[in-house]
């Protein structure tokens, strides 16, 4: 199944590859590996110390046989330090360090797979640690130790996101499993987010794609009045509504631009901060830019906005392609579908969120794909379906502090909700005060 997925992907990215950052992040890797080469020769020494400004920061030695993984163990004292060292150097390059600021260094300059620290250190403790490798680099697993079991550091391991609470002395062969488990996990984590970032690039090229065609398509008509218009003035310069026939022809001109100019103004990658938006604002333009697609599948928009609807504040391109994503998948799944064929969007307020709500008087989604709809590469379309838009969307979401929800609704179309935190309009004018966002 994996394999028939990355295939879907590879086909549909392959007119624009060298476009994508993956040729960038395995030249990145190369030179990473060739720095490293020459920081860490292949030898067999007891420990190097890396740098003498950073005390505890350690890393141990390497041999010729591949390395599985890279690992960091974090303790003040030496003694357990070293006794992870001799346990993990065999198949893994281990880094030791003996407080969390020598971690953190190692952690800037180091790709670490997998973090061993124990909790109880002076200064900051091994749950301090764990909260910021979460924050900066969420996908990297934390197995936290400690002498000292208690249930509130247990919880507060397992609510910052530990991989394994353990209690010394731990059993070599249980170490050892979790170790492997947690480098698996990483490794699944990274790959995750790399295609998630090539298909919200590849989501992209699909929107702008669409939004082309439609252009084209759309200018044909007031093109059309240009050329006649100009054949009709050449065959009678001197016409009386000569001045009329050039208003007209700049009416038409200005409609052509100002179709291009919502085209271009969704997918503007400049100035990608964040923006106080309207979701209301959002929905007219989709609506306007997604127009040829819904008149070539025969689809009639309605829209029922709230007029109370809260600010918002985030990536104003992404939350338009999220919702271009769902009126695009609402008209492919309509196209060959019964009359009536309808779109409603509608916008309302609750729970302190500004919600939307994207439905259709389509087939709906089977039971049975309801689950996995919102999987990257996962379509129901064939070689015709890329499996990214709804992806796209969740993790737009995601990003936002949002939620999309597919609601149940059996022989009545599908129904997305898409819900958006909101700011009140004292935190709006600080933040546009402090220059941290922008007003449309």
């Amino acid at each position: 199944m994996q394999n028939a997925l990355v295939h879907r992907f590879a086909l549909f990215v392959n007119n624009w590859h060298d476009k994508c950052s993956l040729s960038g992040v395995m030249e990145s890797n190369r030179s990473s590996e060739k720095e490293n080469g020459r920081m860490y020769p292949e030898v067999a020494t007891p420990l190097e110390v890396v740098q003498a400004n950073l005390p505890g920061w350690q890393v141990c030695e390497k041999n010729e046989k591949e390395k599985k993984g890279r690992i960091l163990v974090v303790d003040d004292e030496n003694g357990p330090r070293q006794a992870l060292r001799m346990l993990l150097k065999e198949e893994y390059e281990v880094f030791l360090a003996s407080d969390v600021v020598a971690a953190l260094a190692i952690l800037d300059r180091e790709s670490i797979d997998l973090v061993i620290t124990d909790i109880r250190m002076p200064r900051q403790s091994g749950v301090d640690l764990l909260r910021i490798i979460k924050e900066q680099r969420p996908e990297i697993q934390v197995i936290i130790l400690t002498g000292y079991a208690h249930l509130d550091t247990a919880m507060k391991a397992v609510e910052f996101g530990a991989f394994v609470y353990l209690e010394k002395p731990f059993d070599n062969n249980a170490m050892l499993t979790y170790v492997h488990a947690g480098l698996d996990k990483t490794r699944q984590e990274r790959e995750r987010r790399v295609m998630e970032r090539l298909a919200i690039e590849a989501n992209r090229f699909e929107t702008f794609g669409r939004l082309v065609s439609g252009v084209m398509h759309d200018m044909g008509s007031p093109l059309s009045v240009i050329g006649a218009t100009i054949e009709m003035m050449l065959d009678n310069p001197n016409r009386a509504d000569a001045t009329d026939r050039l208003k007209t022809m700049q009416a038409q001109v200005r409609h052509c631009s100002e179709m291009v100019r919502s085209a271009m103004n969704v997918l503007r990658q400049e100035s990608r901060g964040k923006t106080m938006f309207s979701l209301n604002s959002v929905v007219n333009t989709c609506l306007e830019v997604g127009h040829p697609s819904m008149r070539s599948c025969g689809v009639t928009a309605h829209k029922e906005l709230a007029p109370d609807l809260g600010s918002c504040v985030g990536d104003l391109v992404l939350v338009r392609q999220a919702v271009l994503n769902l009126i695009a998948n609402a008209c492919q799944a309509m196209k060959e579908w019964e009359e009536p064929r309808e779109l409603f969007l509608r916008t309302w307020m609750e729970d302190g969120e500004a919600c939307l709500a994207v439905e259709d008087t389509g087939p709906g989604i089977p039971e049975e794909h309801r689950e996995c709809i919102f999987e990257a590469f996962f379509t129901t379309k064939g070689e015709q379906g890329t499996g990214l838009g709804l992806a796209v969307v969740r993790n737009a979401m995601k990003q936002h502090g949002g939620s999309v929800t597919l609601l149940d609704r059996p022989g009545r179309g599908a129904s997305f909700v898409l819900r958006f935190p909101t700011v009140t309009l004292e935190e709006a004018m600080e933040a546009i005060r402090d220059n941290n966002v922008r007003t449309l």
